[in-house]
């Protein structure tokens, strides 16, 4: 489910959502405009709690704040049920000034320091999930001078070089090699837990309570031997198994820089472009259906563990969409460039395949091969690389599907002010929830000498 779900075209040939016009919104408040949908958001999370909730008896669903931290999303989420996954300071700050208690927060991530830590703990959060010995030592130290007995998880990277030949493959060099396999510093590795748990045992002011991973689809088979070892060998009482995020809502494809250089190639020899063929995608009912058979076949008559998920982008990303004004339209390289007033500064995911809609004409049947590309100064600012979308033209209004991830939260000021977010409610109702920054917010913090 998703903000396209609610879409509908009122007598203007609009685009509306739960018959709010959307071209009136941004004359009321200019664009770039983004644009949340409170249905789609407890929708979404719905759906996935629901999927786990029905074949297993103990879930958490924690919802990654950094993927979009807007206050008004993240209270959404919690007045539904959901517990927050930070990764940061600032995370921590949102989540609970967004309403979470302690109790229902988690903290992942490489990178905390001992004021953090400090500050965690104080707010008594459910678990810590460390993620190297520096940190687990660390904390011990925090949690004793605190006074108080730390629940702490185990973040696993299974994480191995790839055979010779792989490692050759183009993909494995552009994405892996190229950048140290920059996956590996997460976590400790395979070959560290065992030594972590003995070191635990030393460890008086933390209590391991959860074995962790991430993506979840290698989840159970990664964490399942850990798990009996640390209950059956250590004596650990394991509460929750954490599988992690990386939940796709298939509502959108993607590309990468090996499949853009294959595709120019393709149509210099009079092939056709394959960038918008997605791989299928299984709904979250079946995913959450062969995790859990997974972790039934293996668990045995160990104790059944909570499980926990950290989804953010299956609840967050379809729940919101971007509106830009087309400023004006040019041919050059071969190519049309569809310039517009937003680009990788509010989305910086370009790789992103999205949907694209003409908000003031939205019955537009022609489609043409576009660059859809912001106003910043650098050659890879694109919304939309060599998408076909409807023809436009110059003061068009361009509403770009599936925005409600990484957006927001990954923002930048580069060139100019952010942009406001809106919520529209299922009977209509329009809130600001963030406001639209001036040149002034920019200056804000900076002094002249």
């Amino acid at each position: 489910m998703g903000v396209k779900e609610h879409l509908d075209v009122n007598g203007a040939n609009h685009l509306t959502l739960h018959r709010v016009d959307l071209v009136s919104l941004c004359e009321k408040f200019g664009t770039p405009l983004f644009v949340f949908d409170e249905a789609s958001l407890a929708e979404n999370f719905e759906r996935f709690r629901k999927a786990f909730e029905s074949v297993y008896p103990k879930v958490m669903v924690c919802y990654s704040v950094k993927t979009n931290n807007n206050l008004a999303v993240c209270k959404i989420l919690r007045e539904r049920g959901a517990y927050a996954e930070v990764s940061s300071g600032l995370d921590l700050h949102i989540a609970l000034k967004a309403g979470f208690s302690g109790e229902h927060i988690i903290f992942d991530g490489p990178f905390k320091p001992v004021e953090i830590l400090e500050e965690a703990v104080k707010s008594g959060v459910l678990l810590i999930n460390c993620e190297s010995f520096a940190e687990l030592e660390r904390l011990n130290i925090v949690a004793e001078r605190l006074g108080v007995k730390q629940p702490v998880g185990l973040r696993v990277n299974p994480f191995k070089p790839p055979s010779f030949f792989r490692s050759l493959h183009p993909k494995t060099l552009l994405e892996e090699a190229a950048f140290c396999f920059a996956g590996c510093r997460f976590g400790l590795s395979l070959g560290e837990i065992r030594e972590a748990f003995k070191r635990l045992k030393s460890l008086k002011h933390l209590r391991l309570e959860c074995l962790m991973t991430h993506p979840y689809y290698r989840a159970v088979d990664v964490l399942m031997p850990l798990f009996r070892e640390a209950v059956e060998n250590f004596g650990f009482e394991i509460k929750y198994l954490n599988i992690g995020g990386g939940f796709d809502p298939g509502t959108s494809g993607s590309t990468g820089d090996l499949l853009l250089a294959l595709d120019y190639v393709k149509r210099r020899i009079g092939l056709k472009s394959s960038l918008d063929r997605r791989k299928p995608v299984k709904n979250i009912e079946d995913v959450a259906k062969a995790i859990v058979e997974n972790v039934k076949h293996q668990l045995g008559s160990l104790p059944t563990p909570g499980l926990m998920a950290e989804p953010g982008r299956f609840i967050a990303g379809p729940s919101a969409l971007l509106l830009l004004r087309v400023d004006h339209v040019k041919v050059a390289g071969g190519f049309k460039w569809i310039m517009v007033d937003g680009g990788t500064n509010i989305l910086p995911s370009f790789y992103e395949r999205r949907e694209l809609l003409v908000a003031n004409n939205v019955s537009v049947s022609e489609r043409e091969l576009v660059n859809v590309v912001g106003p910043l100064l650098y050659p890879k600012d694109f919304i939309a690389i060599k998408a076909f979308a409807p023809r436009v033209k110059e003061g068009d209004l361009l509403a770009v599907l599936d925005c409600g991830a990484y957006s927001l939260s990954s923002s930048t000021q580069f060139l100019y002010p952010r942009p406001p977010a809106v919520l529209i409610n299922s009977q209509g109702r329009v809130q600001l929830i963030r406001e639209r920054e001036t040149y002034e917010d920019v200056l804000a913090k900076d002094r002249l000498i």
